[in-house]
Parts: C-alpha cells; sequence; structure tokens
C-alpha cells in the first residue's frame, strides 16, 4: 500500500475526516469507472482535486472504500475481521457477507449484506449512544460527532450519516439521522431518532425515488 505515501501536496491535507463526510475534494466518477480498474484504492487517490478539502460534500464511494484500506493497514486486519471482532459478535450478528476488491479490501462504499433484523440492532446502538447489554461498543463522544453536520458543510451530512432536514430551530436536537444504501436496485435505510428512542428500518424495491422512504418515515412513524 505504498500509494498511502506517494500521494502529491494537493492531497497531502486530506483527513480521516473528511472522507468520513465525504469532502475530500477528489473527484470520484462512479461506481462504474472504480470496479473494472485493478487497484480501487490506487484509483481513487489518483483522481484528480477538484475543491480544498473540507469545503464540500459530495458523495463519493471511493471515500469510504478509502477508509476501509486505511483501517486494514492501520488494524492489520482486513475490515470484516475488524468489524466481526469489535461489533458484530457483541451484537449478535453472525450472518453476513462482506465483499472485498481484488486486493483483499473489503469494499468500503458498499457491498454489505445482512438480515434485516442486524440492521435494525446497528440503529438501536447508535440511539442508545454505543451502548449494548450494559456495554459501551462505540464511544459515545464518536456517535455524537457522527450524527453532526459538519458547520463548514451546507449539506446535512455527518460521518457516514445523512441528517434529516428540519425546518424548525425548536426541533433542532429532537433530530433523525438515517443510513441510506441503494445497492442491487433496492434501497436500504435506517433511521434513528434518540430523542424519542426510535429506530426504524426499511428495505424497498422502489429505485426511482430514493426520498420516498424518507416521506413514509417522517408521515406515517415520527409524526404519530
Amino acid at each position: 500500500m505504498n500509494y498511502f505515501n506517494d500521494l502529491d501536496d494537493s492531497k497531502k491535507g486530506i483527513t480521516i475526516k473528511h472522507l468520513l463526510t465525504m469532502s475530500s475534494g477528489l473527484h470520484y466518477p462512479g461506481n462504474e469507472a472504480m470496479i473494472p480498474s485493478k487497484n480501487w484504492t490506487k484509483f481513487v487517490l489518483e483522481q484528480p482535486v477538484e475543491f480544498e478539502p473540507g469545503i464540500q460534500m459530495k458523495y463519493s464511494c471511493g471515500s469510504s472504500h478509502i477508509l476501509s484500506a486505511i483501517l486494514q493497514k492501520a488494524t492489520h486486519m482486513n475490515t470484516a475481521e475488524f468489524a466481526k471482532k469489535h461489533l458484530f459478535a457483541p451484537l449478535g450478528i453472525n450472518d453476513f457477507h462482506w465483499y472485498q476488491d481484488t486486493q483483499g479490501t473489503a469494499v468500503g462504499g458498499f457491498g454489505l449484506r445482512m438480515k434485516i433484523e442486524d440492521m435494525l440492532k446497528f440503529g438501536v446502538l447508535y440511539a442508545q449512544n454505543g451502548e449494548w447489554n450494559s456495554k459501551q461498543i462505540i464511544p459515545a463522544e464518536w456517535i455524537a460527532r457522527s450524527i453532526h453536520n459538519i458547520p463548514t458543510l451546507e449539506s446535512q451530512y455527518g460521518y457516514q450519516w445523512w441528517i434529516m432536514k428540519s425546518n424548525k430551530e425548536e426541533c433542532a436536537e429532537n433530530k433523525t439521522f438515517y443510513a441510506m444504501g441503494m445497492g442491487g436496485g433496492r434501497g436500504q435505510y435506517i433511521f434513528v431518532n434518540q430523542d424519542r428512542g426510535l429506530v426504524a428500518v426499511f428495505t424497498t424495491i422502489i429505485s426511482d425515488d430514493s426520498l420516498l422512504p424518507l416521506q413514509w418515515f417522517n408521515n406515517y412513524i415520527l409524526k404519530e
């Protein structure tokens, strides 16, 4: 993985936080361009810089894949194995499959399959500030950082979580954050509202309107 050490000066200012918030500034030509490449991590890192890191949020599965590569380099463990040991096993998630690229890096931006009840467990973990069965699985401080908008970015996005927009200042603390995937022509969603202790999971075959489940959650669950 020497390509991490060979970055040009325009990319050396990119941090893990920038990758988490999709604000690295790296151009991302899309999954259809990355997938056929021989080395996904190298492909993403070789893309040109479009804007200064931390200025603009631009969704990129490439950023998430770089995070997986960094995790594997830092821990000397495959991301899937790391997650299994430190996250999935404590949550009782045993039936999952995580695809990897040709270099053996677990896919960062997509490619994880699990049961819907296990998606729900992950949402509950965040609703409970990282605690599960009286054990702190994820630091509460990390949960808090993950679900807050980054002030320098205009988009409603945290650390790999979308933040649901609200026009009412009095509802700023009563907010919902959610994960959204669109793999295999299907949609997968995890909605979490900590104030209400509310977690909801959707899977749908609706692929032409990714915002429809958000409307369902807002109109039929959150308002109840």
